[in-house]
């Protein structure tokens, strides 16, 4: 059995409660840019359209089409925007079931459909799909937390199409009522209004599968503006060292990374090598010599561009060609900015609580109750 040897703490996150605010409710962009969706319910459900209109529909399903700049209930034209919603039980889009109400309005493409719901119920349908409901509660504690924070501090990222955040990795991963569980719920509920807040601010909570040993400065991933703030400059972690993905090994045929790198005019690649590491260990850049001469890029934006589920990390142990091919060895799932999610799960089987958790990955922030208004 491998010995595991705990780092001691040197920054502590205070814990207050001292309330902020926030909007309750929270918009999510669940279809984007339709022609078509189907709305259902297991109870009657009622279409309220911009001219005051309203449908009652009994239990069942109703497709809605847009066509020719309306949308079209059989033969009857919805005025947009249009809301859908269940005096009881949920609604249904396309077979997923959301809390809350729909809203239907005109995209640049088509429609945008938009769930309504308070934030807490948006984190259930968040954490279960975020992290695996299955793991220890204090991880997931853990993760309703920081996935809290993420939206309070993120609403608006969608502002110009109609809605706060959207379903997917670009915001947070959404599954509505349909994914929720109750190892995930309860964890949702026991920390309801639970935020991270640095320098009276929500911070900024990324997280990650894998950090494979430590944790990123974000300044070395995305091009942040600011400087990097002290509860993201990193952390040494042992906690995923026997997790899956923390350490990996991947080979992809040449001819496939140069297709991915198309748009970049890169000729037979010769070879790939990591040019300058993080503190962390991560590649800055990475240099491909190839028939048609030189390319120098970011490293995160190299796994990006190539697959980021080939190349798990920018934390390469070694490159290597044989032959057409190059094996790409590493540490570690994600851009391993914040917290890492198979480290908590490590920290919650050691027995650490929640809180602890947080004060480890973000050290220097505190907790606070969010008041919603």
């Amino acid at each position: 059995m491998k010995k595991f040897f705990f780092i001691p703490l040197i920054f502590i996150c205070s814990f207050s409660y001292a309330a902020m605010t926030a909007r309750k409710d929270i918009k999510v962009g669940i279809i984007i840019n339709a022609q078509s969706f189907v709305a259902a319910s297991n109870e009657e459900f009622i279409i309220s359209d911009a001219s005051n209109r309203k449908f009652k529909l009994s239990k069942g399903r109703a497709k809605l089409s847009f066509s020719g700049g309306q949308l079209l209930l059989d033969t009857n034209k919805i005025a947009l925007p249009a809301v859908i919603s269940s005096a009881k039980g949920v609604i249904f889009a396309d077979k997923k079931a959301y809390r809350g109400y729909l809203s239907v309005v005109k995209s640049a493409k088509g429609i945008n459909v938009i769930n309504v719901l308070s934030v807490e119920d948006y984190l259930k349908g968040v954490v279960a799909r975020e992290a695996s409901p299955g793991w220890p509660l204090e991880s997931l504690k853990a993760q309703a937390v920081i996935s809290r924070t993420y939206t309070l501090a993120n609403l608006n990222k969608h502002k110009h199409e109609g809605f706060d955040m959207c379903a997917q990795t670009h915001c947070q991963v959404y599954g509505g009522a349909s994914s929720e569980y109750l190892p995930s719920n309860k964890a949702v509920i026991k920390t309801k209004g639970e935020v991270l807040v640095y320098g009276g601010k929500f911070a900024q909570t990324v997280f990650h599968a894998n950090c494979g040993g430590h944790t990123e400065d974000p300044k070395y991933v995305w091009n942040w503006a600011a400087q990097t703030p002290p509860y993201l400059e990193g952390v040494k972690c042992v906690y995923c060292k026997n997790a899956p993905h923390s350490e990996w090994e991947q080979t992809i045929d040449e001819s496939f990374i140069r297709s991915k790198l198309s748009s970049y005019r890169v000729g037979k690649i010769k070879s790939i090598k990591v040019k300058g590491k993080t503190p962390a260990g991560s590649a800055i850049d990475i240099e491909i010599l190839h028939s048609n001469g030189n390319l120098t890029f970011n490293a995160y934006k190299f796994r990006l561009a190539v697959d980021a589920w080939k190349i798990k990390s920018a934390t390469f142990e070694s490159i290597e060609k044989n032959g057409t091919k190059f094996t790409f060895k590493g540490k570690g799932w994600g851009h391993k900015v914040g917290l890492c999610q198979w480290g908590a799960k490590g920290m919650a089987d050691a027995g650490k609580k929640y809180k602890r958790i947080l004060s480890f990955y973000y050290p220097k922030t505190e907790i606070v109750k969010v008041e919603y208004k």
